[in-house]
């Protein structure tokens, strides 16, 4: 079995882990300026996802994304898996946390794809049988194009669904990043 997605990594290295990667120094460092947002990156009946808001660093972008889905798609959504289906797709995603039925996200920088990790994330249900969920996602490096993909896709409920954001000059932007601190010398202990 092949997934529509290239490894991030050639054969004999070791899988890129992108939850393992911690924020640069440059992206820790910054608020980030906003490059792109809000936007509508898919919708079916009962189903939609979203872009809130792009922010860009100096090394990289960070997306927060919003998905909801009716209760009525959340059986198709949220599929019942049997022992050896979740072992299949462990075996497809062993390299990639999260839950099992979230949206799959991916982002393209100069074409090439990286599955995003939903981080920093909340989900709720609420009274009427809506799944909200609202995350970060990181995207490593910065496109030379100033083109960013974003494929989303949730189960057989909604298809993959790609949308291409312009970004004309993205490096001004992210040069322009508010700065968050600058670590100073702690005072002594009293």
């Amino acid at each position: 079995m092949s997934t529509p997605y290239p490894r991030p990594w050639e054969p004999g290295q070791q899988p890129w882990k992108p939850w393992q990667i911690e924020d640069s120094e440059q992206t820790w460092r910054s608020l980030g300026a906003i490059a792109h947002g809000p936007v509508l990156l898919a919708e079916v009946p009962g189903i939609a996802i979203g872009l809130r808001c792009l922010f860009a660093h100096p090394d990289r972008l960070t997306a927060w994304l919003v998905a909801r889905a009716d209760a009525a798609f959340i059986p198709q959504v949220l599929p019942a898996r049997s022992e050896a289906e979740a072992a299949v797709q462990s075996a497809l995603w062993e390299h990639w946390p999260g839950q099992p039925n979230d949206p799959l996200v991916h982002a393209f920088v100069d074409h090439v794809p990286q599955r995003l990790v939903l981080g920093e994330r909340n989900d709720t249900y609420n009274g009427h049988g809506v799944l909200r969920l609202s995350c970060a996602v990181r995207v490593l490096g910065m496109p030379t194009d100033d083109r960013l993909g974003f494929e989303v896709s949730w189960g057989p409920a909604l298809a993959p669904t790609t949308t291409t954001l312009h970004l004309p000059g993205l490096r001004q932007i992210a040069a322009s990043a508010v700065p968050f601190v600058e670590d100073r010398p702690s005072p002594p202990a009293t």
